[in-house]
């Protein structure tokens, strides 16, 4: 689940909205408009399903995109086609929360700490 809008309704082709060239991504294909909440939303959704289903463990299966970083320019914000919990910064950007590391939390990352937290 990546963390535009539509994503929820987009399915698995979140790879199909890069151009790539030469396994690297060059830029998204369209407008997209970053939703963090619909992300978490939805993977909140699917662990309410699956408790009310008896299944007793599942987990998030993607940390972080390395290969896919966030950057200002929104044709180049590779990070909307992630289905990580945590947004990656090139080079030596950092974030707020954590500036040791090369990584942000998302909206999906706070979700998931506020569900099992409880």
């Amino acid at each position: 689940m990546r963390d535009f809008r539509g994503s929820a309704d987009a399915g698995g082709s979140e790879l199909t909205m890069i151009e790539w060239d030469e396994g690297r991504p060059v830029r998204l294909k369209g407008d997209w408009v970053p939703d963090e909440i619909e992300q978490a939303n939805y993977l909140i959704a699917l662990l309410d399903i699956f408790d009310e289903a008896g299944i007793d463990s599942a987990f998030v299966y993607t940390f972080a995109r390395y290969d896919l970083p966030h950057r200002s320019n929104s044709a180049e914000d590779f990070d909307l086609a992630s289905r990580g919990i945590v947004r990656v910064f090139e080079g030596n950007a950092r974030g707020d929360r954590y500036p040791e590391m090369a990584w942000e939390p998302k909206a999906a990352f706070d979700a998931l700490a506020n569900r099992y937290r409880r």
